[in-house]
């Protein structure tokens, strides 16, 4: 049997890992889901009623804005510093999860209440949500506040740009998890900010369906110029993720035909995400899920392209017939996608899984 070191020395040889070999975890056995579930909930439920002591205690104490986001600070810091201890069980992990969001909470509550500015608010709650990504030692706490740091940088910038942050996340999104294709790493940053950003992305993506639609107006950032502006997004939208999936196109498809076929199928879904916007990075994020042999990142795209589908469907700004030609064209380019995905399919049994 191939030692390790040595396996990691010939992969460096052929170029296709760089860096030190990582430090393998041992495999400790998990508990069961239902388990680990019922432990995630009885350490949120014990958090609330925490928090819920603290607030009926100390409720003359929290009367000044000044006392609240040092509650919140105390809270955090409890958090950091319970997060960076070895073997922390689930229980302890979700509760911690739990009072460390609770303390975010007073602290941008208080800050607002002392500052009354939307620009001071967000920028502190920028610096908070930064500080904890470094400083957190759970994974999910750090993709939690990288989500917060893109929603407060949005808040900061304002509404004019949360339609931009649509290709600019794109671009985030897929070079985070194109690095992760390429570098093979246990880094306890770069998986937590590929998954905050990912989340942030399919927000955004809902955010700009749901307000091109008739029924819920008030989503619009830009009400003068709003189709306008979503048209240029969509534009850069596509273009970026047309030049990512491009990059994955040469990195996995190793015959010509088929790249090229790629491609097409790239441009296809391209042209379609002008009048659909958020389906080419929904589709670029399935195929690095494919490439990445990830599961859950395969499932909850799906999942995520359904229910984007759905609602488009359903949108009243558009006619039945427009939405059913524009839905016929997606069909197809979705069915070559298939097609060229179920051809590449025989990689995933050559390569490991990733679990983010």
């Amino acid at each position: 049997m191939t030692e390790p070191k040595v396996l990691w020395q010939q992969l460096q040889q052929a170029g296709l890992v760089t860096g030190e070999l990582p430090v393998l975890a041992p495999n400790d056995p998990q508990p069961a889901f239902f388990l680990r579930m019922l432990l995630g909930v009885s350490g949120w439920l014990s958090a609330l009623f925490f928090c819920g002591f603290i607030s009926a205690v100390f409720v003359s104490f929290l009367t000044d804005s000044q006392n609240i986001w040092g509650l919140g600070i105390i809270l955090c810091a409890i958090s950091i510093w319970i997060s960076r201890l070895d073997k922390i069980p689930l229980f302890l992990e979700q509760f911690v999860f739990a009072c460390s969001l609770a303390g975010q909470a007073f602290i941008v509550f208080g800050v607002w209440e002392s500052s009354d500015s939307n620009q001071v608010t967000a920028a502190c709650m920028l610096a908070l949500e930064l500080t904890l990504f470094v400083s957190m030692g759970i994974r999910s706490q750090r993709a939690t506040a990288v989500f917060l740091a893109a929603a407060a940088l949005l808040w900061l910038l304002g509404q004019q740009a949360w339609l931009y942050a649509l290709p600019v996340l794109s671009a985030a999104v897929a070079w985070l998890w194109l690095k992760r294709l390429s570098i093979y790493t246990n880094s306890a940053y770069l998986q937590p900010a590929s998954v905050g950003l990912t989340l942030a992305l399919w927000a955004m993506i809902f955010v700009a369906l749901l307000g091109n639609s008739t029924e819920l107006q008030w989503l619009r950032i830009a009400e003068d110029n709003w189709l306008s502006q979503l048209w240029i997004a969509a534009a850069l939208t596509s273009l970026l993720c047309v030049l990512f999936a491009w990059q994955l196109i040469q990195r996995r498809v190793l015959q010509p035909k088929l790249a090229a076929f790629a491609l097409l199928i790239s441009v296809g879904i391209g042209l379609v995400n002008l009048k659909m916007p958020g389906l080419a990075p929904l589709c670029l994020l399935l195929c690095i899920g494919v490439a990445l042999a990830h599961t859950r990142l395969i499932w909850l795209n799906l999942f995520l392209l359904g229910v984007y589908l759905l609602l488009y469907y359903y949108s009243l700004n558009n006619s039945l017939l427009y939405k059913s030609i524009l839905l016929c064209v997606s069909g197809t380019v979705l069915l070559m996608l298939y097609a060229l995905l179920n051809h590449s399919a025989h990689l995933l049994h050559t390569e490991p899984k990733n679990h983010a």
